[in-house]
């Protein structure tokens, strides 16, 4: 079985919630630094199915709530955000009682733990969208953590370069914040990006109209709470997000790179499948343009 290690190759200081990098030089790294272990087991080949849009095939056992159409897809996400980024069916031949996770932030800098989190959900046959930063893919390190997520089988979508409050940005600046993360993942993964999603979920219609021409479909989320103080523990985040108010078919889940959420990870897959819901294979998910139609 042959192993793959990683080394952490930056640091980040927070400066309030603006990340500031200091690059590390290779031959300073210290010996004692954790590294992580990906095996080969873990990773989805090259013979899976792609289709005939250039997205790979949905990989995990869906056959028991969704019923794909001619072109592999079984679920759409409204077109229009501001009126919901929850998931429902095509038709009446797939269940209504779907969750979607996703992952923003990764990889997270200087701790990871995406591919650990991908670990989990691989074994529990559960897939999911993790939306990257581009600063935290201009080290080596954060690219080849992304590869192997999306090698392991998971979507890669997008989440800005630098994280910052679009609405405080020109039509140019959008652009570049967009389109930087989009080309970096492309080179990483070889896939077509799909998903963006807008930090702190503010956005405009400049936004859209640049989604658009990237053919990327926009989404914030239902419900997620690994970012509030009062749930940075396993325990509290799973307990917290398996009964609160806004569970419901077709809820679309936010969740971060963070060691609490990687503890919660598997209650909360045990605990939504025991209230009866699946959890969606992204890959089942077809995306489309935003609407541009004021409310």
């Amino acid at each position: 079985m042959q192993k793959v290690f990683l080394k952490v190759l930056l640091v980040t200081v927070l400066l309030g919630n603006m990340p500031i990098h200091s690059w590390v030089q290779a031959e300073e790294i210290p010996e004692d630094i954790p590294q992580i272990e990906i095996t080969e087991e873990a990773v989805v080949t090259e013979n899976n199915i792609v289709k005939s849009d250039n997205v790979r095939a949905a990989w995990t056992d869906y056959g028991n709530y969704a019923q794909p159409n001619e072109e592999g897809y079984a679920y759409y996400i409204h077109a229009d955000p501001d009126i919901s980024s929850e998931i429902f069916p095509l038709d009446e031949n797939s269940s209504e009682d779907v969750l979607l996770f996703t992952f923003d932030d990764a990889p997270q800098e200087p701790d990871s733990y995406a591919i650990e989190m991908a670990q989990v959900m691989k074994e529990k046959d559960v897939n999911a969208i993790f939306l990257v930063n581009g600063m935290y893919l201009e080290s080596e390190w954060g690219r080849e953590i992304t590869k192997q997520v999306h090698d392991m089988g998971f979507e890669i979508g997008n989440h800005t370069h630098t994280h910052p409050n679009l609405r405080e940005l020109t039509y140019e600046e959008q652009y570049n914040e967009i389109v930087a993360t989009n080309q970096m993942v492309e080179e990483i993964t070889g896939a077509p990006v799909r998903w963006f999603r807008p930090p702190f979920g503010l956005f405009n219609m400049d936004t859209i109209l640049i989604c658009n021409e990237l053919g990327l479909q926009l989404m914030t989320w239902s419900f997620g709470y690994d970012w509030m103080d009062e749930y940075l523990s396993g325990p509290e985040l799973a307990a917290v997000s398996l009964d609160n108010m806004y569970i419901r078919p077709g809820a679309n889940i936010l969740m971060h790179d963070r060691s609490w959420t990687l503890e919660a990870l598997p209650t909360m897959i045990d605990g939504y499948r025991e209230l009866g819901y699946h959890i969606v294979d992204p890959y089942l998910i077809q995306h489309q343009q935003n609407s541009t139609e004021p409310l």
